[in-house]
């Protein structure tokens, strides 16, 4: 069996959170969209394929524990203010491109929502989406500022409401790891953080548990050595698993609120304990590392800013231009979720410039660490 080294599991994550999104972007426009009006979208196999909920858990523990892997055990990190600057800007600059695509879709009447939400039986989801008059003003404060929970009015995306825990998560466990002045205090401080989020709002733990077990690899109390094959075997049994349980705890939760904690927490748990299982499973790791995965990685998050543009603009038009020729029915349905999938793949596939210059900007900052130097 090839042992697996740190970049093979960085690049299993990678994989994992490009299926992460398109499984968000799959619960949003089937689950959500449809599920209704149709119960078949709302059934096991739909929400194996696209659980909102297990993928945010996926993607906040993710951003816990890569943010944190290279930086905890150092006195040599870079200075605080530039590593949060530079994460500040590492999210804005994507967000505040797609804003004001959002911005300018409503500018052009190209967001039909209500007429779309008045023709399925599940208003309420597509009603909420780009219900108010546009306002330049406001939608650059949103991008800019607005989507890190300053403004909860004006919602120039529907989706954004996790980078409130992605920028405020990220200057906390900087924070945490900035320095290795204190051997203890950061595992004191991630457990309350984890455990007060378990009972406050569970998926938001999730981004302190990733930081946590990457405390834990570094201190070489986990993942001391490559996984062998028992392990491995388990591994993959516990991935499969935690993703079938995820779909059935998502298909029984029929009167899901996200205000309640206890619908929460065990798509938190489970989330996170798929991410772990994913990368000490080989199997798993070798998919995950195929270029198929690795180019959804590298989509991630161009996808999930795209697919709410998708969802004000392409699937409202087709649902209203489809309810034209009569009452849409799951066929057509199916139709719309599929047309919807793939114009959000396109879209982000424009959007990953913008992700790539991203990137190579703040690749400029790297020289300012007067203590490497």
């Amino acid at each position: 069996m090839t042992a697996m080294g740190p970049a093979s599991r960085i690049s299993a994550m990678d994989g994992l959170r490009g299926w992460a999104a398109l499984s968000v972007v799959i619960f949003h426009f089937t689950w959500e969209l449809f599920g209704g009006a149709y119960p078949q979208f709302r059934s096991l196999f739909p929400a194996m394929i696209g659980s909102g909920r297990l993928a945010v858990a996926i993607f906040l523990t993710l951003s816990g524990y890569v943010l944190t892997i290279r930086r905890w055990r150092r006195n040599d990190n870079p200075p605080y203010y530039l590593v949060a600057f530079k994460r500040y800007l590492r999210l804005t600059i994507p967000i505040f491109v797609a804003v004001m695509g959002f911005w300018l879709l409503m500018v052009l009447g190209l967001t039909p929502t209500k007429d779309a939400a008045r023709l399925i039986p599940n208003h309420y989801w597509m009603g909420q989406i780009a219900n108010f008059r546009p306002d330049f003003l406001r939608a650059i404060f949103f991008g800019l500022a607005g989507t890190y929970g300053f403004e909860l009015r004006q919602l120039y995306h529907p989706f954004l409401w996790t980078m409130i825990v992605e920028l405020w998560g990220s200057l906390i466990v900087f924070a945490l790891s900035q320095t290795d002045r204190w051997r203890r205090a950061p595992y004191v401080a991630l457990v309350l953080l984890a455990v007060t989020f378990l009972y406050v709002f569970p998926l938001i733990a999730c981004f302190f548990l990733g930081a946590l077990v990457a405390l834990l690899q570094k201190d070489d109390v986990l993942f001391r050595d490559p996984p062998g094959q028992t392990e491995s075997r388990i591994a993959t049994a516990i991935f499969v698993a935690g993703v079938v349980t995820a779909a059935f705890m998502h298909v029984r939760s029929e009167n899901f609120s996200f205000a309640v904690a206890q619908h929460l927490w065990p798509a938190a748990l489970t989330g996170t304990i798929v991410v772990f299982a994913a990368v000490r499973s080989v199997p798993v790791t070798r998919l995950l590392s195929l270029p198929l995965s690795q180019a959804l990685g590298k989509l991630s998050f161009p996808l999930y800013l795209a697919h709410g543009l998708v969802a004000a603009s392409v699937a409202a038009i087709l649902v209203v231009w489809t309810a034209g020729y009569g009452p849409i029915d799951t066929f057509d349905a199916l139709l719309i979720s599929l047309a919807s999938i793939l114009s959000s793949l396109l879209l982000a596939g424009v959007l990953l410039p913008v992700e790539t210059l991203t990137l190579s900007f703040l690749k400029r900052f790297e020289w300012i660490n007067p203590a490497r130097a």
